[in-house]
């Protein structure tokens, strides 16, 4: 990689952390570090749960799942988009979940079923789990940052061999507690957003340039329908 090439991947990520320090002077409380205030508005809740739902680990996975199975499974699950439009077009659960003001899971367990003990159990329970799948998310984003920049397996410092791996690992979960950790909900509901409307853009060019360098009847069509019987890329 040159170094315009990192300058595209170093100049952005400054200024996500930038702004992630910048939004901490809107925290005023409790209410502002756990649920931004209350006063998200519908567009900047929208792009940023969609960027925080568009992980390295997630884009993994779906390329893995196309590459194994193609296209048809996607025929199942565009079945079920109407229903998660209904459910978000209607506030399903979400409307009232914000309605009880809860700011964890805990505290509206304990409103309502008034026991703080089962509170404790089950914030226990959700925040062990949630901590081991998201042990799973740093690993697999280390492994594509290797490959994908061509990063060598050990880097040498001061005449020592060191895993390039955990170096990455450390850098990722440093870079996250950098975000979350000035503003919490604030600053990571503004830099989910920034992330999104950079990366609008950026999705146009790549889905331009793949329709415009590669054509279905040539490249890709033959290799989807290239497959032995009951095993098909475009059949669901």
């Amino acid at each position: 990689m040159s170094w315009i090439d990192w300058l595209i991947v170093v100049l952005p990520i400054v200024f996500v952390v930038w702004i992630a320090f910048f939004s901490r002077r809107y925290v005023k409380g409790v209410v502002d570090y756990l649920a931004a205030g209350r006063v998200a508005g519908r567009y900047v809740i929208s792009v940023g749960d969609l960027m925080a739902g568009l992980s390295v680990i997630t884009l993994v996975a779906n390329a893995e799942q196309y590459y194994q199975t193609g296209f048809g499974v996607a025929f199942w699950a565009n079945i079920t988009a109407p229903v998660g439009i209904v459910l978000a077009l209607t506030g399903f659960c979400t409307y009232r979940w914000r309605e009880t003001r809860c700011l964890s899971k805990g505290q509206f367990i304990e409103l309502r079923y008034g026991s703080r003990s089962f509170r404790f159990i089950t914030a226990f329970v959700s925040t062990m789990a949630e901590m081991v799948t998201n042990a799973i998310g740093p690993a697999i984003a280390t492994n594509f940052f290797i490959y994908f920049l061509g990063l060598p397996h050990e880097v040498m410092i001061c005449g020592i061999n060191l895993p390039c791996y955990a170096i990455i690992v450390v850098m990722c979960l440093t870079l996250a507690t950098l975000i979350i950790w000035p503003g919490g909900r604030v600053s990571l509901l503004v830099t989910d957003s920034i992330q999104g409307l950079m990366s609008y853009p950026i999705f146009v060019v790549i889905i331009g340039f793949v329709v415009l360098k590669f054509s279905w009847n040539v490249d890709l069509a033959p290799i989807l329908l290239d497959r032995v019987e009951g095993e098909s890329f475009l059949n669901p």
